[in-house]
């Protein structure tokens, strides 16, 4: 018994180590090709993103964050790609049955990432395709591998296309505005509330505030503690979502609910125009802040962002407001 036993396990060992030196040097390739991850990702410096139509977005790393072809990059969708490139696993190969379809769609449809260290060099080559009918995994394959496979995030039931394949606006940073640390001057202009519109200004004393349309109007003193909170109010606007060209013109040739401009204390300034997309997208007769529930936002005349009443309105602050605490804090 003992006998036939050892004879068993020779015949298991020798059959392992028979298939292991079939195998010979292309052990090393398929190990190689059924990796689609990367342990560590604070290597990356650079992804290059090429779609079948030509169309290419690079992401890089620099020393004030991630940014797409130029432009700062939303943070949330670069840490979700990260995570994905770092989380994820070879799950299977892709059935005979169906191999010849996903082979045709990567070869169609795949989206070529380029992943980059430091030095400019390649950590990994690798195409994005499709989902699985159940859409529980993604269609990947390694640049120059012959192995398909199926990727998903162990413990993740969906699918991962949608954290790889974005358009630009997609990528690019939702922040409305560059955080300042001093306002020198803020100019808010309501052409349709010309009593709440108003012009304040930081001087030696303080700051002052007057009524944007009454030019003869006297300045009054405003408590930087206002000034701080509209400050802060204004560093931390994020929009929607960002927008293509298609409504610029029709922008252009509107008159907007508030024109917002903002002079840093080292001289840079920002622009913000707010139209309501009512106003637009039905060509209200009559304009009403009434049921308004977003904006097309204008930013520096270059970009267009879709934003929120609700995240906004904290900002739509009047002359009023500004002299709520004259003398509040002063001796008599």
């Amino acid at each position: 018994m003992k006998l036939r036993v050892s004879i068993t396990i020779l015949v298991l060992i020798l059959g392992g180590l028979t298939w292991w030196m079939l195998r010979g040097s292309n052990s090393g390739k398929i190990r190689k090709e059924l990796t689609l991850h990367i342990p560590d990702t604070a290597a990356i410096h650079q992804i290059d993103i090429l779609d079948r139509e030509g169309n290419r977005q690079v992401l890089e790393r620099q020393k004030s964050g991630w940014m797409i072809n130029g432009e700062s990059a939303r943070t949330h969708a670069v840490n979700n790609l990260l995570a994905t490139i770092h989380n994820q696993r070879v799950s299977a190969l892709i059935p005979t049955s169906a191999l010849d379809n996903v082979v045709r769609d990567l070869s169609s449809n795949g989206v070529r990432f380029d992943v980059k260290g430091k030095n400019g060099n390649s950590m990994m080559v690798f195409y994005v395709g499709g989902v699985t009918p159940d859409e529980r995994g993604t269609f990947m394959i390694r640049e120059d591998s012959e192995w398909p496979v199926i990727v998903n995030i162990p413990g993740f039931e969906g699918s991962l296309r949608s954290r790889y394949i974005m358009s630009s606006n997609e990528w690019k940073s939702r922040r409305i505005f560059e955080p300042v640390q001093t306002i020198h001057s803020l100019t808010v202009d309501y052409p349709s509330r010309q009593d709440q519109s108003f012009i304040l200004e930081k001087t030696d004393e303080g700051y002052t505030v007057k009524p944007f349309y009454e030019s003869s109007a006297r300045p009054v003193t405003v408590h930087p503690y206002l000034v701080e909170a509209y400050r802060d109010q204004l560093n931390k606007l994020f929009a929607e979502a960002v927008l293509d060209e298609s409504k610029r013109s029709v922008l252009d040739a509107s008159i907007p609910f508030c024109t917002l401009i903002v002079t840093s204390g080292n001289g840079e300034t920002q622009k913000l125009e707010f139209y309501p997309t009512v106003w637009i997208d039905y060509l209200e007769d009559v304009p009403s802040t009434q049921n308004v529930e977003r904006y097309y936002t204008d930013s520096n005349d270059q970009t267009i962002f879709l934003t929120q009443h609700l995240l906004m309105q904290n900002i739509f602050t009047g002359y009023e407001h500004f002299v709520s605490l004259k003398g509040f804090g002063t001796q008599k």
